[in-house]
């Protein structure tokens, strides 16, 4: 850069300042989505090392890096001489002209700005729900005051909610950003389905309230969000930070990042944090200079918390520790791992450290120092996607919430011993008079010990099955501990031919939640109706783009895949699809297979499994391995697909009752990219279409045999020239020529008789 023009920009940052800091309350700072170009991990260090918030960025590889920038932060980035482009100039009034309001009264109250509590709002409501349920919510309890003297509360949701029970305690806080409100208005719809399940209809809301104390923080940082209110009273203000005075005027540059203030790791770089008092990541003068973090620490340390959750938003995201990208020790990175995977099975979130998942490290933050210096389990939760952003529309707030409905229930069951089953499996198939050992998985994704011996109870639903034990018992099991047990299904040899079949399984120990699920299965023979390896060629199967052969298939010679001669091909949509019609009337829970592996861009690229019927043209198939599309590029929002890395090869299995009994005219797998980062893609393998026969061939009478009674009743209808059903005709025609004749009955003698 030449003297003169850094003189310009050092002039023009001066002037803007002094504008900035006479007219702030005259008019609320403009923030922008912008996408920085190329951004090397030198160029994201260098943007880091500049003070600009990180948290909420979406980076695509090494092709751009989406952020939320003031303007001061866009002068910064002209300074550094990065390439950059505006998205959304004004994102206040971006979040404010997109708002689809709610009109129609919903059990869920809404807020007044864009559907949020303001701060009066939001005492109001705990004050109201406080009234309608007096024994199990508690007053607020004042932990402390804010910068500006503004209160800083909380309240438990229990039984006996005035007493301290022994009982397992979780946390939840919101609002440590002041411009993150869903952050908050998904504790208040927790809160609200509990109670209003409580002793009514809800086993698990019963339990939770009765055996368990859930604290929360709605708001850990009033004076940033009454601030927002006052310069957007409607919705939309950007504020982040706390309203302390660190000299940078009076608007949004003013105040310290609480989620920077806290003694794990405080201040280790200006990288994960900032000494710039002006800076959106200013880290405080030391740690738990700020009394709102002060209070929130003293909080901590004065209970037993077993797990806390810090919410935030946006991301769709848990972040586990640790901020600079390293990780807790083996054991707890497994309960990290596997708690995160059973609360994102619910809303499809990512998980991992705030490097792995965004791609910044940070110091000085929540979850760090409450699992860092206190080892209790911690995540830093952020709702909603970066298209929703800070303010979602007023419409979507609700679904937001009960976006973490579920998964704060797990999380509040996971306080104490909490069973679940794991992965369970058949020693044989289920055919008529079989005698099968059944595998069970027993894990205890709860963080304590159980609480005495772990009682399995087995409950076969169907008189078509039997199990001899009932009861099996494992002594102990430690947090995150697996055991498998077996036991013997007795298969009756009454089951003609398909039936289905299912068992009860309830896990439970002396203290934790009675947890129960049903097993269903199906009795009867197997029946291949199609099938394609591919080892000579594509055999039926059509294909356009880059879809082709490969020479690394599961089995056999070779695989269909999208992409091979390396990667996929950006901006593209292709296909490979088959055209079959298959005679489904005697086929009982008919379903595709395949073996699949893939590397697809993780969140915009997409592969999707589809049949075509005459009443709903191509419909996307769910499958044991398939996601939801989220809307972003190449994603069908709520289509089922494939994104992601999976390295190995998986059976996958897909039931054709999703289509409703329409009958299905041919499959595709379609793949759809979008122009900036490729995978290596899709490969299926042994393709097959299969389903359980309802009859066989020369079983006239359907009792699941060949025997003379067929034969006789054969020979009577020739007799009397009845016309055969569509079931005769299908099982008993057996030169297949469309009648039923004297031939028919000769090659039904001739199988009894052999």
């Amino acid at each position: 850069m030449d003297k003169r023009k850094f003189l310009t920009r050092l002039i023009n940052r001066s002037l803007f300042f002094v504008i900035l800091n006479f007219c702030l309350f005259a008019k609320a700072e403009i923030f922008s989505s912008i996408r920085v170009w190329y951004p090397s991990p030198s160029i994201i260090k260098t943007i880091q090392d500049s003070g600009i918030a990180l948290d909420h960025s979406v980076r695509r590889s090494d092709v751009y890096l989406d952020l939320v920038v003031s303007e001061q932060e866009k002068l910064i980035l002209e300074d550094l001489d990065l390439l950059f482009e505006v998205l959304i100039d004004d994102l206040t009034s971006y979040y404010k002209d997109r708002n689809v309001a709610v009109l129609n009264e919903r059990n869920f109250p809404l807020g007044s700005m864009l559907g949020n509590f303001t701060w009066s709002e939001l005492n109001q409501r705990h004050e109201e729900l406080k009234n309608m349920y007096p024994e199990i919510i508690s007053e607020k309890i004042i932990l402390g005051q804010s910068f500006e003297g503004n209160d800083i509360w909380a309240f438990k949701l229990s039984d006996n909610v005035n007493e301290d029970e022994n009982e397992p305690e979780v946390l939840y806080t919101g609002l440590t950003h002041s411009r993150e409100p869903l952050s908050m208005m998904n504790l208040f719809y927790f809160v609200q389905n509990l109670v209003e399940s409580y002793d009514i209809d809800s086993s698990e809301a019963n339990y939770l309230i009765n055996e368990r104390e859930l604290w929360f923080i709605p708001v850990v940082n009033p004076d940033g969000y009454i601030y927002n209110e006052q310069i957007e009273p409607n919705g939309g203000g950007m504020h982040r930070k706390n309203r302390r005075d660190t000299g940078c005027g009076l608007g949004t540059q003013r105040g310290v990042d609480l989620n920077r203030n806290y003694g794990y790791g405080w201040g280790a770089n200006d990288t994960g944090s900032s000494p710039d008092p002006c800076s959106a990541i200013y880290r405080g003068e030391s740690a738990f200079s700020e009394p709102e973090i002060e209070i929130v620490k003293d909080f901590i340390l004065n209970r037993n918390f077993k797990n806390v959750l810090h919410y935030h938003s946006f991301g769709n995201v848990y972040i586990h520790p640790f901020g600079d990208g390293s990780y807790p020790d083996y054991g707890d990175l497994m309960i990290y791992r596997g708690l995160a995977q059973e609360m994102s099975d619910l809303n499809n979130f990512n998980f991992g450290t705030g490097y792995e998942t965004i791609g910044y490290t940070v110091n000085g933050d929540a979850v760090d120092w409450t699992y860092g210096n206190n080892g209790i389990i911690t995540y830093t939760p952020e709702v909603g996607s970066s298209s929703q952003g800070f303010w979602p529309s007023e419409s979507e707030v609700e679904e937001l919430c009960d976006n973490q409905f579920e998964p704060n229930k797990v999380f509040a069951f996971t306080a104490g011993s909490d069973f679940v089953l794991g992965s369970y499996y058949f020693s044989n198939d289920l055919l008529p008079g079989a005698v099968v050992s059944v595998n069970l998985e027993i894990l205890n994704r709860g963080l304590t010990v159980s609480n005495g011996a772990v009682s399995i109870k087995i409950e076969p639903l169907s008189q078509l099955i039997n199990v001899e034990n009932q009861l099996v018992e494992i002594e102990e099991l430690s947090s995150w501990q697996k055991d498998t047990i077996s036991f013997e299904l007795n298969v009756s040899d009454q089951v003609a031919y398909f039936s289905e079949a299912s068992i009860k399984i309830s896990i439970q120990d002396e203290k934790s939640y009675k947890y129960t699920d049903t097993l269903r299965f199906f009795i009867g023979n197997q029946t291949l109706l199609y099938q394609e390896d591919f080892n000579s060629g594509i055999g039926q199967w059509s294909v356009n783009g880059d879809w082709g052969l490969t020479n690394e298939p599961s089995i056999g010679l070779y695989a269909l895949t999208d992409s091979p001669n390396g990667n996929y091909t950006a901006e593209t949509s292709s296909s490979a699809t088959i055209e079959i019609d298959l005679d489904f009337s005697f086929i009982a829970n008919p379903f595709v297979s395949y073996l699949a592996l893939w590397d697809i861009e993780d969140g915009y690229d997409f592969v999707r499994f589809q049949a075509y019927t005459d009443e709903n043209g191509w419909v996307s198939l769910m499958g044991n391995y398939t996601v939801q599309g989220n809307g972003a590029t190449a994603q069908p929002l709520g289509q089922y697909g494939y994104d992601g890395s999976q390295n190995t090869w998986v059976m996958e299995k897909i039931y054709l009752n999703q289509l409703n009994g329409n009958k299905p005219l041919a499959f595709r797998f379609i793949q759809d990219s979008d122009q900036y980062v490729e995978g290596d893609g899709f490969v299926f393998d042994d393709f097959s279409i299969n389903g359980f026969s309802l009859g066989l061939l020369g079983d006239l009478t359907s009792d699941g045999t060949v025997n003379i009674f067929d034969i006789i009743g054969l020979a009577d209808m020739i007799s009397r020239g009845e016309e055969p059903s569509n079931y005769e005709l299908t099982f008993c025609d057996l030169d297949n020529n469309g009648e039923i004749n004297i031939l028919d009955l000769l090659m039904i003698i001739n199988v009894v008789s052999n």
